[in-house]
C-alpha cells in the first residue's frame, strides 16, 4: 500500500497544475492538502478498500492455522462435517462484509472528491 501511494503522489506531484502552484509561490501546506491530497485519496481509498476485503477473506485461512474461534474455523468445520447451509451462510455474511466495503469505499470517495461521479452532459 505504501509503495502505490508513494508512486502515485509521485505522479500527482510531477503534474503540470502542481508545478504551476508551485512558481506561483503557493505555501507547502496548501499545495499538498488542496490540490495533491484529493487525486491521492481516489487510488489510495480504492486499492485500500479491495485490500481490506482481502484480509476478511483471509481471516479464515488465520483462524485455522492459529486455532482461533471465529467465522474461519467453523466455516472450515462446517464443510469437514458436511454442512453445506451453513457454509453457504458464512460464504453469505463474508460476501455481504466485502461489499458493504466496497460500498463504503465508493461513497466516501464521492464525498471526498465530487468529481469522480462521472456525470453525462
Amino acid at each position: 500500500m505504501s509503495r502505490i501511494v508513494r508512486a502515485e503522489a509521485l505522479s500527482v506531484l510531477d503534474r503540470d497544475y502542481i508545478r504551476t502552484a508551485r512558481s506561483k509561490r503557493m505555501p507547502a501546506r496548501r499545495l499538498y492538502l488542496r490540490h495533491a491530497l484529493p487525486n491521492l485519496v481516489t487510488s489510495s481509498m480504492t486499492i485500500g478498500g479491495l485490500i481490506f476485503g482481502g484480509l476478511i477473506a483471509g481471516t479464515v485461512l488465520v483462524e485455522n492455522i492459529f486455532a482461533w474461534p471465529g467465522l474461519g474455523q467453523v466455516i472450515v468445520s462446517s464443510v469437514q462435517s458436511n454442512d453445506f447451509p451453513l457454509s453457504q451462510a458464512i460464504v453469505v455474511i463474508y460476501g455481504s462484509l466485502v461489499l458493504l466495503i466496497t460500498l463504503l469505499v465508493d461513497v466516501l470517495l464521492v464525498v471526498l472528491d465530487p468529481r469522480s461521479t462521472m456525470r453525462e452532459a
